[in-house]
């Protein structure tokens, strides 16, 4: 089964579900987690930071690419050399003893440069989840402390369902939806040179 699919009609099923909790007494609510992140003004913050991560190791790359680099262009120097007949047996022959050695340095570079790229990848891979990690957990305590204030027993995050799908779906306007008063929460403290939510969506619209 597709996966989209498949969490459409899980939670098509959650809600219905609920729904019939609800009716017992169950109270329910729902949350765009995805909108919540979206404009959460530390989210483009850290965005930033890893962005800030990235950019760095990419420099750092760029250096050792661009030493093995000048690697080969010295080795197709040496080697032409080697080749050059005008030239005498002992000029031929040490072109020949320096490309040996060069090829050996190209070598070792060239397996730091893919160890290197690897562990920048690594990084940025784990600094990306840390950040993922950190931002749904601060989300998640304003989600838990609004549904306790406004005594529901269950919410559920809306924003995993596919938008083509939606139809599969029915929120009534009697299911309250804390999306806007979470993401008022998480940037009431915002700092003045936070990026404001509608900046945000002009942006992604570009």
């Amino acid at each position: 089964m597709n996966v989209k699919i498949f969490l459409s009609v899980l939670l098509a099923a959650l809600i219905a579900g609920a729904s019939t909790a609800s009716a017992q007494g169950v109270k329910i609510g729902v949350v765009d987690m995805q909108e919540c992140l979206n404009n959460y003004y530390k989210t483009k913050l850290k965005v930033k930071d890893v962005e800030g991560q990235a950019k760095a190791s990419r420099a750092k790359l760029d250096e050792r690419i661009a030493d093995f680099k000048r690697i080969q262009v010295r080795l197709a120097e040496l080697d032409k050399k080697a080749r050059d007949t005008a030239l005498s047996q002992e000029q031929r022959q040490g072109a020949a003893v320096e490309m040996q050695q060069l090829v050996q340095e190209g070598r070792a570079k060239e397996r730091e440069l893919q160890e290197a790229q690897r562990k920048a990848q690594g990084e940025l891979l784990n600094a990306r989840q840390q950040m993922e990690k950190t931002l749904v957990e601060e989300v998640r305590i304003i989600v838990d402390n609004i549904s306790k204030k406004s005594g529901l027993d269950m919410v559920i995050d809306k924003s995993f369902l596919p938008r083509g799908n939606k139809v599969l779906v029915v929120v009534t306007e009697k299911v309250p939806d804390l999306t806007k008063e979470v993401i008022a929460t998480l940037n009431k403290d915002a700092p003045a040179e936070a990026p404001k939510a509608e900046e945000k969506a002009a942006e992604e619209k570009k």
